[in-house]
C-alpha cells in the first residue's frame, strides 16, 4: 500500500486520472490516481499491473494472489 498525496509515484507510472476529479469536496487534491495494483520484482521491474476504470473498485485479493503465484516463487494455500 502506498500513500502518494503529491502524486509523485503516480506520475512516474503514468497513473494520474485525467478523466475526471473524484475527490470529496473537502479535499484540496488537484487530481487522483487511477486505482492500480502493481507487482514489482526485486530488480524493480513491474511484472504485473491491474488497473481499474472505476475509482471505487480495487483488485480482488484472489486475483492479486494468483498473479503473485504466477510471477513469484510462492505457493498458495
Amino acid at each position: 500500500m502506498l500513500s502518494d498525496q503529491q502524486l509523485t509515484v503516480t506520475d512516474k507510472f503514468g497513473l494520474r486520472n485525467e478523466g475526471f476529479h473524484s475527490a470529496p469536496g473537502s479535499e484540496e487534491a488537484e487530481a487522483l490516481p487511477v486505482p492500480a495494483t502493481l507487482l514489482i520484482d526485486q530488480s524493480g521491474k513491474v511484472v504485473w499491473i491491474d488497473l481499474s476504470a472505476d475509482y471505487q473498485r480495487r483488485s480482488d485479493p484472489s486475483v492479486v494472489l494468483a498473479a503473485m503465484e504466477a510471477h513469484f516463487d510462492i505457493a498458495g494455500d
